[in-house]
């Protein structure tokens, strides 16, 4: 399949000279690199779920203020 993607000249740059180097074709490191991107993002997905959200016992939403205030006091 074709496609047309915007990426930085410094990161083609290196893509090529690997490619070069490797004695392969653009296309296949490109395809290879992005297989290789994709399972590692699948792989990191499970260790890195996200935290539970924080549900305050009291009072209204949890505010950036009310957050500094609770790391302030934590200092103490």
């Amino acid at each position: 399949m074709k496609t047309t993607l915007d990426l930085p000249d410094e990161l083609v740059r290196r893509i090529k000279i690997e490619a070069a180097k490797s004695d392969r074709k653009l296309k296949d490191l490109v395809a290879q690199l992005l297989e290789a991107g994709l399972r590692a993002s699948r792989d990191d997905g499970a260790a890195a779920a996200l935290p539970k959200p924080v549900k305050r016992r009291r009072g209204g939403p949890l505010t950036a203020d009310a957050i500094e205030a609770a790391i302030a006091a934590g200092r103490e």
